[in-house]
């Protein structure tokens, strides 16, 4: 496993760094469209198509490690006119040049689609609002997935709302309030499974924000760990053993299900996707410390890491490309995954260079910077200390 590596301050990652992880990315975003498009067909009990689902908790995650480290930086950050409403507005502003534009465009262009067919849609009308409100997954939850159009926005809409919350958290908290907060969420989200279970409940819980808090805070858990060495006495080489543990968990669990035991267990439902979160947790870690290690390196190929940063328009646009290919190749066989893939390859790089990424260029106007305040003189000032650069938001 290796010693436990920090970034010091000052010092800016390699491009591998980012790579890497853009790479898991895209690979997250495989596994969810594969398992979208051949859940039912001859390939559907294959390990990588029948959990391919599990590609959304890898994304959860990532993501809370990726805004976690951003947002503790920028809680370090010590500049004139730079205090907490101006953190607050610079973050929400980059996040929403990054994530409205495109998102808010794609549910006009469906709803002139909409209407231009002439074929009223009560279902997909009265989606609309829920979704321009960033409310899917309630309005699933309430309704039930099969009453949803672009049902996957579900997760679009928990990664929203952990977007608004977590920096009210972390640039708040004082550290160690910070670490009982994940700490308690974690739980907190465990014993809410636990009793889900034990009631035999058939709703679909796990779409709700809260239920998902607990993947988004091992992943700010991580980013502690990266900054600060440890989060409650786990250092990055105990997270790996961990990450190994979990990720044995989690076999035992796909085991089960092909074994065809009944249900899954409530040991299995109540850590399961803790197990996955953990093991995610402690391969993003090791992704981000060695760039030199060979699965970095693999994920770090240019090709899957430039398709992992344009990810977002691909996991938006997917359900929709592969109903087009439909059309020509059928449903829920390879021909029309492949189609379907190429397609939603070429509608997402479309949208990239054409739309997300001039506007996106705009976040240069929104920096994570000010006046830098006057040093004190060298007798007085305090020892270096470390921080963790993360890519910017």
């Amino acid at each position: 496993f290796g010693r436990n590596v920090v970034s010091l301050a000052g010092r800016v990652p390699d491009a591998s760094h980012h790579r890497s992880l853009d790479g898991l990315r895209f690979f997250a975003f495989l596994l969810v469209f594969f398992f979208h498009a051949l859940q039912y067909s001859p390939w559907g009990n294959w390990p990588v198509i029948r959990f391919g689902f599990l590609g959304v908790p890898i994304f959860f995650v990532l993501s809370g490690f990726l805004i976690g480290g951003i947002l503790l930086d920028l809680k370090d950050k010590n500049r004139l006119g730079f205090g907490l409403a101006a953190k607050l507005k610079t973050f929400y502003i980059r996040r929403a040049l990054r994530i409205f534009p495109v998102y808010y465009l794609f549910i006009g262009i469906l709803a002139l689609l909409l209407f231009m067919s002439g074929r009223p849609d009560p279902v997909a009308s009265e989606c609309f609002f829920w979704h321009l409100a960033y409310l899917t997954n309630f309005h699933s939850f309430f309704a039930g997935m099969e009453q949803i159009r672009q049902g996957h926005f579900w997760s679009l809409a928990v990664e929203e709302h952990f977007y608004l919350l977590a920096p009210l958290v972390v640039l708040l908290a004082r550290p160690r309030t910070l670490v009982r907060i994940i700490t308690f969420v974690i739980a907190a989200v465990a014993v809410a499974r636990w009793s889900i279970y034990a009631a035999g409940s058939a709703r679909d819980f796990w779409v709700l924000s809260p239920m998902q808090f607990d993947l988004l805070g091992l992943g700010i858990a991580t980013a502690v760990i990266e900054r600060q060495g440890s989060f409650l006495g786990i250092d990055a080489r105990r997270l790996r053993w961990l990450g190994l543990v979990g990720a044995a968990f989690f076999v035992l669990y796909i085991r089960r299900v092909y074994l065809g035991r009944p249900g899954i267990g409530i040991w299995y439902a109540t850590f399961g996707p803790l197990s996955l979160g953990v093991a995610t947790a402690a391969l993003v870690l090791t992704l981000w410390q060695r760039p030199a290690w060979l699965p970095a390196r693999l994920l770090g190929w240019r090709p899957l890491a430039y398709f992992g940063q344009i990810s977002y328009g691909l996991y938006l646009f997917h359900p929709n490309c592969l109903g087009f290919t439909t059309q020509y190749f059928g449903n829920h066989n390879l021909p029309n995954a492949c189609a379907g893939l190429g397609v939603t390859l070429a509608v997402a790089m479309l949208s990239w260079h054409a739309f997300e990424k001039p506007i996106n260029n705009l976040k240069h106007r929104f920096t994570y910077a000010g006046r830098r305040r006057p040093e004190p003189a060298a007798s007085e000032s305090e020892p270096a200390t470390a921080s963790l650069v993360v890519p910017q938001a």
